[in-house]
């Protein structure tokens, strides 16, 4: 019920940014929309993040995060030259996306994949796995646990792992609504085992439009 009412509200906000003309639309359309297109945008939003199974961030949430320094990555899918080295959200890196999953290629996946891997932080899993209780004794203490269950003593090994965190936080954007980048990256994030990932759906426009500041990458 959350994320619908996520999506119902962010539906809203698009409605009445439509209405308003604001630059984030302004940068989806020529000139003012009528109603049909309204509708276009709006129903392609709720399809994608539907087919997605990301999370959704709207701009002031994002800003906070930022603002407090939360630990995340945040990723800008726009193009380099175009787009990201003029002005993007402070910390995020890039990794370009396509408008549609058909036009990924591999090697942009590998990108995206490489540099959030570089920046997870790391985390132990522990696991149990059953084992006679003549192997058990071999074990070492720190290597053992025994638990009762239904009035019997089962005998496990544990095992300490060290892997990369995929619950980390990761914010994916791009230019605007209309912009599928965003969700093409987090869709394949997702796919991919990453279990914390958000679509930024205004991106760097709704971000500009805000009025909060942006970094940007000096030649």
């Amino acid at each position: 019920m959350k994320r619908k009412g996520i999506i119902l509200a962010l539906v809203v906000s698009v409605v009445l940014c439509f209405s308003g003309f604001q630059s984030v639309f302004a940068a989806t359309f020529s000139e003012k929309p009528n109603e049909k297109q309204v509708e276009t945008v709006t129903y392609q939003f709720i399809n994608e993040c539907k087919d997605g199974g990301y999370k959704l961030v709207d701009t002031e949430t994002l800003h906070s995060w930022v603002e407090k320094k939360d630990k995340m990555i945040v990723i800008d899918t726009m193009p380099a030259a175009a787009s990201y080295n003029k002005q993007h959200v402070p910390g995020a890196i890039n990794s370009e996306a396509p408008m549609t999953e058909d036009k990924y290629t591999d090697t942009a996946k590998a990108d995206l994949l490489g540099q959030v891997n570089k920046l997870l932080p790391s985390k132990n899993v522990t696991t149990l796995k059953k084992v006679s209780k003549a192997a058990y004794s071999k074990l070492a203490k720190k290597n053992r646990v025994v638990k009762t269950v239904k009035g019997k003593k089962v005998y496990y090994k544990k095992t300490v792992k060290t892997v990369k965190d995929k619950g980390y936080k990761i914010v994916v954007y791009c230019g605007h609504v209309g912009c599928a980048r965003s969700h093409v990256a987090a869709k394949y994030l997702v796919q991919k085992g990453f279990t914390n990932v958000y679509r930024y759906g205004g991106g760097i426009s709704a971000w500009v439009d805000a009025g909060y500041p942006v970094a940007s990458v000096q030649a």
